[in-house]
């Protein structure tokens, strides 16, 4: 292949990610701690997270032109989620902002010696449901759009995304990171799947097996 080809894309590629959206606390330590010690960080960080607007904040520096459906409180965390994903240059119009309730988030333990991260996971609250997902802003945010990622969270919202995706010819991109409600549904209607190397045997212990009708094309990524 000649080293001058360029991959022509459109010249404002759209793509639509749905899933997690939250605020992590990093805390990095010099190794991870026994149960019932302290430790004390040698870094602290607190910056947006979530597979989803991880996903959408790499597209819009990748130069494509994300938009990001999810759900946070109007609280602190909330808005500062929201300014750093506008700072970035993702579309936060279809995101769901409820008047109460608190956002998610994550401590994250960063173990430097053994190059290891340990999440504990708080989700929002009230969770996104189908009903908070308005005709008219579905459409909305599906017009254009190349590309639907999913990250398997919120299935029955995602479901419903996913279908429409579906029936106006989409390509659907599901990150399966593990086993979880739903995700065979989404996988039903995906194009596209990537998955964390032990996504398979996790999938095969709990007894999972696809419909021989399911097709798409499949790519591990490395150890998350």
């Amino acid at each position: 292949m000649s080293s001058d080809f360029v991959l022509r894309l459109p010249e404002t590629p759209i793509i639509v990610g749905f899933g997690g959206v939250g605020v992590d606390f990093l805390a990095v330590v010099p190794f991870f701690p026994n149960p019932d010690t302290k430790i004390r960080t040698t870094e602290f960080k607190v910056q947006g997270g979530g597979n989803t607007g991880n996903t959408m904040t790499c597209a819009a520096r990748l130069g494509l032109k994300p938009r990001i459906i999810s759900k946070l409180a109007n609280d602190a965390p909330g808005k500062a989620m929201l300014e750093e994903l506008e700072a970035e240059g993702v579309d936060t119009s279809f995101l769901v902002v409820s008047k109460e309730g608190t956002s998610p988030f994550s401590y994250i333990i960063v173990d430097n010696q053994a190059k290891t991260r340990t999440c504990i996971f708080t989700p929002g609250y009230p969770p996104m449901v189908p009903a908070d997902l308005l005709q008219d802003n579905l459409l909305s945010a599906l017009d254009g759009a190349r590309v639907v990622y999913f990250d398997a969270r919120m299935p029955d919202s995602a479901l419903v995304i996913a279908q429409e995706a579906f029936l106006r010819n989409i390509s659907i991109i599901i990150d399966a990171e593990r086993p979880r409600e739903g995700l065979n549904d989404l996988l039903e209607l995906a194009d596209y799947v990537v998955c964390s190397e032990k996504f398979p045997k996790a999938s095969l212990d709990r007894g999972i097996i696809y419909s021989k009708s399911t097709s798409f094309n499949y790519f591990k990524i490395a150890k998350t």
